[in-house]
């Protein structure tokens, strides 16, 4: 296929190397992080090693597993010993950073003080390894919220090791890279956006046959390999072969190819038409695969490139029953936003409105996991058109953050832990 790109000297190749060594320091700094804060967990698990019941008690059981796998990890009990070290400090910090971000207008919406937030976040992190990111997200600070604090499941736990247990096999499938994704949809007739350009190396490699040049339509720019919205580009065609994004910068179509090439050195990306509901998927005991979550997210001010909930966008629940979607918000942790029934910036009225076509979505959803067998559980991004649902991506290790924020309420005895308790259990006893 043709392609169009910039010479590879020594400059670009160091910029390449740049870019792999980021995104190498960014997932060790994530999983440092992970480690830190599940660490007070871990630590129950060798103070109560008592198994709970997968089937009665499936947020127990998931927090038990969680320690048991901290410890078993390579390295486990000198990243513990690390964590240990870092513990405090990190915590000492996010608690004054999220304090003095959020304390004076929680203060005023709640009655509790900052300096008894700050009292909570601590007592949280020691019980029950909730860092301060998630005292505010999950509003901890209201008391019926806190009474249930043990049956909400934070991503240390999902997307570590649960998630890591719950993988398909080698080879099964690569869902994480988005062209494998948009051209496996393609050959099994599945509706899915599809990929119109890989930027891979200063190139600029069509996925579509016949297709030479950027195409005089919107168009979406997000990293191959990457989840949660980051280092996304939007740009809308505008006439005349020309193209201008959300910052109001215009360029012309080569040289917006000669940017986007240049760009690639960094990192791979895609290119998309501009077309989101997250639905949540999971295997059941039938082995058939069921929807228990569904959250619809908005692009708001400075966030109108995506409507990531991840990069500063709002959400909000969607009944599963009927479609209907209610209040929204954003992940909770600036003190402007709190809950919403109008958008901030178009000012239409949004909660109570059913979305369109619900159903159909909603079966998508569930027949387009049929097709990946070996996942258990997938976060589907489902675009919703005239003609019917289209998916945009499946994220397989998808957190839960978004849906206990939206719906206020942990999910710790919902639906979805009750499935991923007893896939883990089946796949563990499966390892014998």
């Amino acid at each position: 296929m043709p392609s169009k790109g910039v010479s590879l000297g020594l400059g670009d190749r160091v910029t390449q190397i740049r870019g792999a060594a980021k995104k190498w320091l960014l997932r060790r700094a994530e999983r440092l992080a992970y480690d830190v804060a599940g660490l007070t967990m871990a630590i129950r698990s060798l103070l109560h090693p008592r198994r709970p019941s997968p089937a009665e008690a499936p947020a127990d059981y998931l927090h038990w597993y969680y320690g048991r796998a901290y410890w078993a990890l390579p390295w486990g009990p000198l990243r513990g010993l690390v964590s240990l070290i870092i513990w405090p400090f990190a915590l000492a910090l996010a608690v004054s950073v999220f304090t003095r971000l959020n304390g004076t207008s929680i203060r005023e919406r709640s009655g509790v003080s900052a300096a008894r937030q700050a009292g909570q976040q601590v007592r949280l992190a020691v019980t029950n390894a909730i860092a301060p990111f998630w005292y505010y997200m999950f509003e901890f600070y209201l008391d019926d919220h806190r009474k249930n604090v043990g049956l909400y499941l934070t991503a240390h736990e999902t997307i570590g090791p649960c998630y890591e247990v719950l993988q398909p096999p080698p080879g099964s499938d690569d869902m994480d890279d988005k062209v494998w994704f948009a051209n496996h949809c393609r050959r099994l007739g599945i509706r899915a956006v599809g990929v119109l350009f890989h930027l891979r190396g200063g190139q600029l490699v069509p996925n579509v046959e016949g297709m030479t040049e950027l195409p005089d339509q919107d168009l979406f720019i997000k990293p191959r390999n990457a989840s949660g919205g980051h280092n996304s580009e939007r740009w809308d065609f505008i006439g005349d072969g020309r193209y201008r994004n959300s910052l109001g910068e215009t360029l012309e179509r080569e040289a917006l190819t000669r940017r986007l090439a240049a760009q690639s050195l960094k990192d791979d990306f895609i290119v998309q038409p501009r077309l989101t509901v997250r639905v949540l998927t999971c295997r059941n005991e039938e082995d058939g695969f069921e929807a228990t979550n569904a959250a619809f997210r908005m692009a708001i001010g400075g966030n109108s490139v995506v409507d990531n909930f991840h990069q500063g966008g709002i959400a909000t629940h969607v009944d599963l029953a009927t479609g209907t979607i209610g209040a929204a918000s954003d992940m909770g942790i600036k003190p402007d936003m709190g809950w919403r029934e109008v958008h901030p910036v178009s000012g239409e009225r949004f909660c109570g409105r059913q979305l369109p076509i619900w159903p159909e979505v909603l079966d998508a959803a569930c027949r387009i996991h049929a097709a990946f067998p070996e996942r258990v559980v997938v976060g589907w991004d489902v675009a919703m058109l005239p003609d019917g649902p289209c998916i945009v991506e499946g994220n397989g290790r998808p957190d839960l953050d978004i849906h206990q924020r939206v719906e206020r309420r942990p999910l710790g005895n919902d639906r979805i832990s009750h499935l991923l308790a007893w896939n883990l259990e089946r796949a563990l006893a499966g390892r014998g």
